[in-house]
This record gives structure tokens, sequence and C-alpha cells, in this order.
């Protein structure tokens, strides 16, 4: 009996210790489980709001016709802002102290600022970019070598959609640092080419024959007049330099145009276009 009862004994108190933990457990579930429940519900509404806020009141901007590139980094900004208070009530509902929840926040921004600071410049960078306007949604511009049109400016990236249909998504703060070439900020832009006739050709008549084709074309633009002028004389060539305006949605197609129309104006006009050449002199040493 005594061996018996020395092995029952810490069977005993283990099973009691056990039951002690469940009991705990199933008196702290009785205790929370309403504010669980309520916090989830919370959390689902808060979610469910937020998505809804958030689109009315990008439907709101929209509709007073504010810039797009305004409208995508406040949607941005409020949709941080909402699941931060989101967050909040929830907390609140567990019955966490504000205190508690003021300390906790501000830890965790502390931590942020410190963790992501690369981050935070790119938040920095949306605002000037906001502010400073080098940009704006629609635009084609050229940013560290790489040249799209800009199709969404959120709180922490742009996104660029290059003319193959890539999309390049590029940090605000190297934006906002970097160099941006805007090539639509102004409603004209200048096609410059250029084209090489040979020496024995008639510059003055391959002249008339590109500006002809110039005034025709519906998208060279007359005001600024267009230009065509010797701008060089190179080793084999008399390199003929042509300039035109025109709206910058028209510019490729009378970049295209013009190479093409203004080929087969100097072919049907006899100029004709010189091969690389050189001309060697040998001199012959007498004895």
């Amino acid at each position: 009996m005594t061996e018996t009862t020395e092995v029952m004994s810490p069977l005993t108190e283990e099973t009691e210790h056990i039951t002690s933990l469940f009991q705990q457990g199933m008196q702290f579930l009785q205790e929370k489980l309403p504010a669980l429940i309520a916090a989830l519900v919370t959390l689902a509404l808060g979610l469910v709001i937020t998505r809804m806020l958030s689109k009315a009141i990008t439907k709101g901007l929209r509709r007073t016709n504010a810039d797009p590139t305004a409208v995508g980094f406040v949607q941005s900004f409020i949709q941080v802002a909402l699941y931060l208070l989101v967050g909040v009530i929830v907390l609140s509902v567990l019955q966490v102290p504000i205190a508690s929840i003021i300390t906790v926040l501000g830890t965790m921004g502390l931590a942020i600022v410190l963790g992501l600071q690369n981050s935070l410049s790119n938040v920095a960078g949306g605002i000037l970019i906001l502010f400073s306007r080098p940009l704006k949604v629609g635009d084609y511009v050229e940013i560290g070598g790489i040249t799209g049109t800009v199709e969404h400016i959120s709180i922490l990236r742009t996104k660029l959609c290059k003319p193959d249909g890539t999309a390049v998504f590029i940090p605000n703060g190297k934006v906002s640092d970097g160099i941006v070439l805007n090539y639509t900020e102004r409603r004209y832009r200048r096609l410059d080419l250029s084209f090489g006739i040979g020496y024995d050709a008639d510059a003055e008549k391959a002249k008339a024959l590109i500006a002809a084709i110039l005034e025709q074309h519906p998208y060279a633009a007359k005001d600024p007049a267009p230009l065509v002028r010797i701008g060089e004389l190179s080793d084999s060539a008399v390199i003929l330099h042509v300039r035109a305006w025109t709206a910058h949605e028209h510019y490729w197609d009378l970049y295209y145009d013009l190479y093409e129309q203004i080929k087969a104006g100097l072919d049907a006009g006899g100029i004709q276009f010189p091969y690389p050449q050189m001309d060697v002199h040998l001199h012959r040493e007498t004895l």
C-alpha cells in the first residue's frame, strides 16, 4: 500500500495541477470571451468601413476634378491613418488601458522611425512631389534613366509605365532627390532630326523639299515655325538639321512620319544619301 500511495501521489498532484490550469483557462475565457468576440467584430467592421471610406473619399476627390496625383497620395495616407485608428479601437475594446496604448504606440513609432528611415524618406519625398509638382499622373518623364508615363503616385512609390508596357516602381525619395526630365509639362515639344546629303547634292532643293513636307503635315506646328538649316559639314555628308514643334501626344507619330516622308521626298527629288567614304591620295616618291 505504501508503494502504491507513493506512485499515485505525484500523479494526483499533476492531475490537480492540470485541472487547476484548465479551470483558470476556462475562467479567463469566460471573462475575456465577450471582449475577444467584440474585438474581432470591431476589427472586421473597421476594415470594411475603412475600405468604404477610402473609396468614397477617392470618388469625392475625383468628382471635384482634383489632381490625380493628389488623389492617389491622399488615398494612401488616409488608408494608413484609418488602419491605425481601427487598431487603437480594437485595443480599447480589449480593455487595454489608454496609457498602455499610448506607450506601445510611442515605442512602436520609435522602432519604426529607427528601422524604416528609408521608408520615411520616401513619405517625405511623396509630400515634396505633391507640393512641388515636378510631375503628375499622365506625364511622360525620365527619372534616373528610366522613361515612362506616370500612372500612380502613392505615399511611398511612384509607378511608371514604360513604352513597352513594363511597370516600374521608383521610391519617392529617389524621385524628389533625383533629376526629373518632364517631357509633357508644356503643351508642345520640339522634335530634332538630322539628315545627311552628299556634297554634290543641291542643299537648297533638299531644304525646300523638307520644308514642304513640314508645311503639309498636320502634326507639325506652324507657330513656332519649323526650321530646316545646314547644321554640320561632316567628313562625307552635309548634315541638315530639322526642328519642328508638335503637341506631346503627337510626338512619336510625327517622328516616324517625317523619317518616312523625308526619305521618300528626297529620293523622288534626286537627292542621294551618301555612304561613308574616304578619299586616299597616293604620292609617288621620285628616286
